[in-house]
């Protein structure tokens, strides 16, 4: 089953703003472990840990791109990129992310409605299973 979830970031942070490149760099909480997210989904520390692990080459090559929105396939369409993940790690149950936002009419965008206020999310794509848990959230 394709698995979409929105979070709100958190705590987002601007980095660096380069003028000459028109990117923004920002860091903010991507996820939370072992809380309801969203959608009433709960991921497991240890999931979100085991799936940073296999996204770090992504990152080292840099090649984890995001897209502006929340589309409905499970492919990320270059002509769509906004932003470039370019570190993931754990702090407690926070999924520390840094992203460079990137000079890309949606990465332009991105960067836009950051500087005027907006709260944005982050959102994952992803193939997994859920059961549901009698609080009604679902876990992944």
């Amino acid at each position: 089953m394709l698995l979409t979830d929105i979070f709100l970031l958190e705590n987002i942070t601007i980095l660096e703003e380069s003028s000459t490149k028109g990117t923004m760099k920002v860091r903010g909480i991507f996820q939370r472990a072992d809380e309801a997210n969203n959608n009433k989904r709960v991921y497991s520390k240890a999931l979100l840990e085991s799936q940073i692990n296999k996204l770090k080459p992504l990152i080292e090559d840099r090649r984890l791109c995001g897209e502006l929105d929340h589309p409905s396939n499970d492919t990320v369409k270059l002509s769509n990129v906004s932003h470039l993940v370019t570190n993931l790690s754990m702090k407690n149950k926070d999924v520390i992310g840094e992203a460079e936002l990137l000079n890309t009419p949606a990465g332009m965008t991105a960067q836009a409605l950051i500087k005027g206020g907006v709260k944005i999310g982050i959102s994952s794509r992803g193939l997994g299973t859920l059961s549901e848990n009698e609080d009604g959230t679902k876990s992944v």
